[in-house]
């Protein structure tokens, strides 16, 4: 009976081992990452960021020990895949070759690739001319006519009668209507012509309210269509980066993406380096994700002359990686219990990243 019952306890021993060694206190984690704002962050040889903040609360949970490890992206692959590191908490992108190599925890954030291409400038008269003789702003022209004219007729109708003076019979009192509703729009109020009676005033309030409303949204379109520094971009599908020079960061999961669909790049170390190089004309396009793009644009005051251009055809899926699928089946676990819950939306606000998941 004694032998039969060490027997069963060497057993449970045994099955409890590898659990007890990977999260025991004695074992301490080998967490890699590579810098990648607003998700990992460096300052002052300290880290903070998006995925440090989850790591910290995943490991909290689990009651994890652990060490961090920094490496470049291409070295940081490179561990992962032989399982010198026990954890990736670099958003790595989920893709086919990835998987085939190592292992990833459910997604926690979703973005969409993006282009940051050179804001164009464009000359004032040129861009003020081409707005005049647009077909947009002939229609909103011929729209205010119309509406002018209405309430013009309609004060005439009630005034000509009772008015004759100011709001004269037949088309030279329609005229009259015309007119009076164009400078009481204006707000030029030459006082020429104003209606006497009871309903031409009410009519008269009415076009005065309607009025201003009209002119402030006509005068904020006009302001945003002839804005200096509009922005454009050529860049409307994937095969219009064929056309042109485009970089992206090298190993990375856009690397696999233009690779895929045959796109030749220019490779950079990392997103600042390409951004420099868009802004100095050596590439005409940097390809990374959305929310990376618009913090390094943001961060290093390129809001003038860069522009970010999300596209809707590729997303890509942010998750950690490890070699080892015992602790990360461990680590999901508690991955998708923290961002479900709203605690997770504010680590995200926390560093202005939009909540999309």
């Amino acid at each position: 009976m004694k032998t039969q019952q060490y027997f069963f306890q060497l057993i449970i021993i045994l099955l409890l081992l590898p659990v007890s060694y990977v999260y025991s206190a004695d074992k301490e984690l080998k967490v890699g990452f590579h810098v990648s704002p607003p998700f990992i962050i460096q300052n002052n040889g300290q880290y903070n960021g998006v995925c440090v903040d989850l790591w910290k609360e995943i490991a909290d949970t689990l009651k994890i020990d652990y060490s961090f490890r920094k490496y470049d992206l291409q070295e940081l692959l490179h561990v992962v895949e032989k399982g010198d590191i026990d954890v990736c908490i670099f958003p790595l992108t989920v893709t086919p070759s990835r998987m085939k190599k190592f292992s990833f925890t459910q997604p926690f954030y979703i973005t969409n690739l993006a282009f940051a291409t050179k804001a164009e400038q464009r000359d004032i008269l040129i861009l003020f001319l081409s707005n005049i003789f647009s077909y947009g702003f002939l229609k909103v022209i011929i729209v205010l006519f119309f509406v002018i004219l209405i309430f013009g007729f309609i004060v005439w109708l009630s005034e000509y009668k009772h008015n004759p003076k100011q709001f004269h019979k037949g088309i030279k009192g329609i005229g009259d209507g015309i007119w009076w509703s164009a400078v009481t729009m204006a707000t030029v109020g030459y006082g020429d012509k104003s209606p006497k009676t009871p309903l031409g005033r009410i009519f008269s309030m009415i076009w005065m309210f309607t009025a201003v409303i009209l002119i402030s949204s006509f005068t904020a379109g006009i302001s945003s269509s002839l804005t200096v520094n509009k922005l454009k971009s050529k860049i409307n599908s994937i095969d219009d980066l064929r056309e042109i020079s485009v970089g992206c960061v090298t190993a990375s999961g856009t690397s696999e993406f233009l690779d895929h669909y045959k796109i030749h790049y220019a490779g950079f170390n990392n997103v600042e380096e390409g951004l420099i190089a868009v802004n100095e004309g050596s590439i005409k396009a940097f390809v990374h994700n959305e929310v990376i793009l618009n913090y390094y644009v943001h961060t290093y005051k390129f809001d003038e002359v860069i522009n970010v251009i999300p596209s809707s055809y590729c997303k890509e899926y942010f998750s950690f990686a490890s070699a080892d699928n015992e602790l990360l089946d461990k680590i999901d676990e508690t991955l998708v219990e923290i961002i479900v819950n709203p605690g997770w939306e504010t680590i995200l606000k926390k560093y202005h990243i939009k909540h999309r998941n």
